[in-house]
């Protein structure tokens, strides 16, 4: 059996059409192992809040420009840095 090299693509969705149709599983001869280091800056918390609060909440932050998970994350350091302050 000849192996399969990996193809170069001139576009991502390029590459994206041809892994849609074929298994890379069978390009692993191709391939060759690297090293990387992950630093996980944080850690996502599910919180529920209710319906009226979150549409509230999704306006000021299309208002501002930016995301809930941003906006929320600024208020919540700001409170925060109040509260140890003291």
């Amino acid at each position: 059996m000849t192996k399969l090299k990996i193809p170069d693509f001139k576009s991502l969705e390029e590459a994206a059409e041809y892994w849609d149709t074929h298994s890379f599983a069978d390009y692993m001869d191709d391939t060759e192992p690297i090293e990387i280091e992950v630093h996980l800056k944080g850690h996502k918390i599910i919180l529920e809040i209710d319906y009226e609060l979150s549409d509230k909440l999704t306006k000021i932050a299309n208002g501002k420009k930016q995301s809930c998970q941003i906006l929320l994350d600024s208020w919540i350091r700001e409170k925060i840095q109040q509260e140890t302050a003291s």
